[in-house]
């Protein structure tokens, strides 16, 4: 008995073509020996087989073009019906990524129970007649396609009737034509994500996910603590320091008025003993004193031996900081060849005991994602791709329109340690800087014409650089540029092209989730800050849940368990 996705793949063909000739065969048989009756019935059956299995042909095609992780040539080697790429671990790989495991298993027995109605229908008795002597043995697949090259060739249009064999019961014929019908739409629902219970089941994984937006209490700490350490940032060396900030500490910060949150950073510096840049480990906690659950602020950081947890202020902190350079204590920490800690009380700053020892020099982590895009020598693979792009959107809701990331953010500023094996593509940084703040410069009549959230028109077109390993600039348009100059919005008309291109061929979260980043047509609010908390719910529901959702149900990875890989 035939069975498996082999059978619904080759009766597509062998019915479409069958039936492309069926009035012209039933009227040579119906002459010769079938009563007019019978010969309609079968006819309106054999219609009705025609469009259900064309029908699979379509879904199942679908499918393969939604396999976007998938070569060209794998995708074209599918739609050929070569059942051994159905076999490979990158397409049972891709098949996870786009179903997710529980749905895959329950499309499975679908499509299962649609076989079994299939090879109910048709008598394998049908396909004997081939000569083996022509085929593989083993092959029915095989004897499949033979028989659609004959029918091709018009040699068994007239004997289609005794070579092609149904059940012989109506009544059995029409349940498992009812069968066919129910299973296929079923499978249409799961591969189209159009079934009302998909939406309930999103909100569903919205309220048991660990990982939540930032509160409001989050991105004010953190931004009063960057400000405190600009404030002690300015030094007389000849080459300023940089900082790069960890963007994998975003995802497993607890949010709760008790807890900590940790900051980790790189920072640069020269000396006049060490030829190269060197980057020096800054391990950094902010935690909330008693005054905090009272109302006012209070903020410290300390080292990383302490529990995430609501911690007491040291009674007498290790050292510090007043009037001193920041700088100063960069250079010690590097002499002793150790992590620098500072902790922040909400008003002062001071420097805590060190818990390790950490020098980088500068080849070590001067790996910028721009390198990796295009014809990259450390390709990303589709793992990285997927959990970079959760790390980024996470990162945005802590960090953007702060004084921690630049509004204009791009693949230049995200970078990556370097390890023996390669770059450590699972844990990127991002570059900050520590200067005075500045005042808000007034809107220009061009701000007017922009992007009304830049940071998240950033984030969409990164994501849409990482599904393409493509920098953004390698598909400007002419009528994209200003006379083949840059414009203000010259990235997000080509993205908005590029997206509708491949509407078809992104998956619906991962698409989803870009179209939200650059059309922001869900907000009511004319107040499009990130400051404002309604409108970050409003980004993690449509842009970073379907993100984590991809990841999930592709690689079983959760945010939690990207933050501490």
């Amino acid at each position: 008995m035939i069975t498996g996705l082999e059978l619904a793949l080759a009766l597509v063909p062998l019915v479409l073509t069958a039936t492309e000739h069926h009035k012209k065969a039933f009227r040579k048989v119906k002459t010769l020996a079938s009563p007019k009756d019978r010969d309609e019935k079968l006819l309106d059956f054999l219609q009705d087989l025609h469009d259900e299995v064309a029908l699979l042909g379509h879904t199942l095609r679908g499918l393969v073009t939604d396999l976007t992780t998938l070569t060209e040539k794998q995708r074209e080697l599918l739609l050929k019906l070569d059942r051994e790429q159905w076999k490979q671990n990158d397409i049972n790989v891709a098949l996870k990524t786009r179903l997710g495991s529980d749905t895959e298993a329950a499309f499975t027995s679908i499509l299962d129970r649609l076989l079994k109605a299939l090879d109910d229908v048709v008598s394998e008795k049908s396909l004997h007649f081939i000569n083996s002597e022509r085929t593989s043995p083993s092959g029915l697949f095989k004897k499949l396609e033979g028989f659609r090259e004959e029918m091709k060739h018009g040699t068994t249009i007239q004997d289609l009737r005794t070579r092609f064999q149904f059940t012989t019961k109506e009544d059995r014929r029409s349940r498992n034509l009812k069968k066919i019908q129910k299973c296929n739409e079923k499978l249409e629902r799961f591969l189209r994500g159009r079934s009302s219970g998909m939406t309930n089941e999103g909100k569903k994984s919205i309220l048991t996910r660990k990982s939540r937006p930032p509160t409001n209490r989050s991105r004010r700490l953190s931004q009063d603590a960057h400000k405190k350490i600009s404030h002690c940032w300015s030094c007389p060396c000849p080459s300023p320091h940089e900082a790069k900030l960890s963007l994998l500490k975003c995802l497993t910060n607890n949010e709760s008025p008790d807890s900590a949150i940790n900051l980790d950073l790189l920072v640069s510096m020269m000396s006049g003993e060490q030829p190269k840049e060197i980057w020096l480990e800054s391990r950094i906690r902010i935690l909330p004193d008693k005054e905090e659950k009272s109302g006012k602020p209070s903020v410290r950081f300390t080292d990383d031996s302490h529990p995430a947890q609501s911690i007491p202020a040291p009674k007498d902190p290790r050292r510090f900081i007043d009037t001193e350079s920041v700088c100063t204590f960069i250079k010690e920490a590097h002499k002793n060849n150790s992590s620098l800690e500072l902790v922040f009380d909400g008003e002062k700053l001071w420097q805590g005991r060190s818990t390790g020892t950490r020098v980088l020099h500068k080849p070590e982590i001067g790996i910028p994602l721009n390198t990796l895009l295009g014809e990259s020598q450390t390709p990303l693979k589709l793992k990285q791709k997927r959990s970079l792009a959760v790390v980024l959107a996470h990162a945005i809701l802590h960090y953007c329109e702060s004084p921690w990331v630049s509004n204009s953010w791009n693949k230049q500023h995200v970078s990556f340690f370097a390890t023996l094996k390669g770059p450590d593509l699972m844990r990127p940084y991002l570059a900050t800087q520590f200067e005075a703040g500045t005042a808000r410069l007034d809107d220009t009549v061009d701000d007017l014409f922009r992007h009304p959230s830049p940071a998240l028109l950033s984030l969409g077109i990164l994501l849409l650089e990482l599904y393409l390993s493509k920098p953004i600039e390698s598909l400007w348009e002419a009528d994209d540029t200003d006379d083949g100059m840059e414009g203000i919005n010259t990235n997000w008309i080509t993205a908005e092209k590029q997206l509708e291109k491949m509407d078809d061929d992104l998956y619906e979260g991962y698409r989803n989730a870009i179209r939200a980043c650059l059309k922001v047509d869900y907000v009511d609010s004319e107040d499009l800050s990130l400051d404002n908390e309604d409108f970050r719910k409003l980004i993690y529901e449509r842009v970073v849940v379907p993100l984590e959702d991809e990841l999930e149900n592709g690689f079983h990875i959760t945010p939690e368990q990207l933050g501490v890989l």
